[in-house]
């Protein structure tokens, strides 16, 4: 009886935060729906971009066999495409056989986004060990940060950051674990992310790194990184392929077909708009001038950029202090880490430079919609600093930063929905 007791108050003690932050982030979500127009879990999503490919494909075309003029789509020799990566057209073969095209996208987001919750507060109980910790820095990310103005529509921009936030996250988290068979899943989620978002192929790096830490050994790493990876490979085979039988290149999804880019002389993508748009990205305080279309600075919507910054700049000055005084060297784990937290910065800055290619930088949006990919990485390179840090209430330091970001992208988020809605 003991035992039995035991097992239940391990699980009950164990569903407890999940339940708690999952309340915090409903509520808040409710408060959003409130405040939103016209706007509503059930309410149509007339971007169903993906669901309308999935539909195609069940009815054997890679085309969508007409034009839909409100869609970003693809024209390749007189066919309309969708012009976005695959996966999330994927899970929505699942849906569209007992929905068709009108399939519940926003539920399905909001779903997506309370798992994002999760894994970001399993990440934080995985490598600070403090579960109240891990809470508020889960909700810090999901709800204070500019992740909160793509949480819950189910438009085709919205629900494809949504799903390659989550599956970062996953990806992130499987290659923390301890299960080294954990790593099929780590490398599996990690390409499903780069057939969302493609430049999330920067974290790749990561997830590798992870896993190799984990193997204890480079021998072991390099005999099995290429077993764990068979099912990323077939995954990223089917992305190729699509991407060859539809545009006659493994590495074209379609955006370099859309009108708007084929008009552009420029084209999708330019070096001559990287300053300017990396002076949108961190000098554009515009936030109030609705409707707004292209980015303001993505540190303002999303201020968990500034406590990593800072909890960053902490770090290396403990570490030079530590070099001078010849402090006791770290475990191998330890150390091995610590050289990812200083890759890291790296990681993002290229990252940042990548999106300032762009023409647009996201088009309509509240915050900076791109930089939004950029969080979980963020988020785990914060959480790999704290780990090293003193565990004390310092960390509610944060509580300022993430009520701005909340209320900030809660008012952002609204009066975008308003807008369509």
């Amino acid at each position: 009886m003991s035992k039995l007791i035991g097992i239940r108050d391990w699980s009950t003690k164990n569903i407890i935060p999940f339940l708690m932050i999952f309340a915090v982030a409903i509520t808040v979500y409710s408060l959003i729906y409130l405040f939103s127009g016209e706007f509503s879990i059930t309410s149509h999503n007339w971007f169903n971009t993906f669901s309308l490919q999935a539909s195609s494909w069940l009815e054997g075309r890679l085309h969508l066999g007409q034009d839909y003029p409100w869609l970003e789509l693809a024209i390749y020799e007189g066919q309309y495409f969708v012009s976005f990566p695959p996966f999330p057209s994927m899970v929505m073969l699942i849906f569209v056989p007992f929905f068709g095209t009108s399939t519940p996208d926003h539920a399905i987001t909001l779903v997506v986004s309370l798992l994002s919750l999760a894994y970001a507060y399993k990440i934080g109980e995985k490598l600070l060990g403090n579960r109240i910790h891990a809470m508020f820095l889960s909700l810090f990310l999901v709800l204070g940060t500019n992740y909160l103005h793509i949480s819950l529509w189910g438009a085709v921009w919205h629900i494809a950051q949504n799903m390659a936030f989550l599956l970062t996250l996953m990806a992130f988290y499987y290659a923390l674990s301890n299960n080294r068979h954990h790593s099929f899943i780590a490398l599996l989620a990690m390409c499903a992310a780069m057939g969302t978002r493609p430049f999330n192929a920067i974290y790749a790096p990561v997830v590798l790194y992870l896993i190799f830490i984990r193997e204890g050994d480079l021998k072991l790493f390099t005999r099995r990184i290429f077993i764990y990876a068979i099912p990323a490979i077939m995954l990223g085979a089917i992305f190729m392929w699509l991407n060859y039988m539809r545009f006659g290149s493994v590495f074209e999804f379609g955006h370099n077909h859309l009108p708007e880019f084929v008009r552009d002389y420029h084209g999708q993508f330019y070096a001559g708009r990287i300053l300017g748009n990396l002076r949108n990205l961190f000098f554009n305080f515009n936030m109030t001038n609705f409707p707004l279309f292209g980015a303001f600075a993505f540190w303002v919507a999303s201020p968990i950029v500034v406590s990593f910054v800072a909890y960053l700049s902490v770090f290396i000055f403990k570490k030079v202090r530590a070099v001078v005084k010849k402090e006791g060297a770290l475990n191998r784990e330890e150390r091995l880490q610590k050289y990812l937290v200083f890759a890291m910065p790296a990681l993002m800055m290229l990252h940042l430079i990548l999106f300032s290619f762009h023409r647009t930088l996201g088009g309509h949006q509240f915050g900076a919609r791109y930089t939004v990919d950029m969080l979980p990485a963020i988020y785990l390179g914060m959480l790999l600093i704290l780990k090293r840090l003193p565990q004390n209430n310092s960390v509610y330091l944060n509580t300022v930063p993430f009520f701005f970001g909340m209320l900030l992208n809660f008012y952002g988020t609204v009066e975008f929905l308003s807008f369509y809605f």
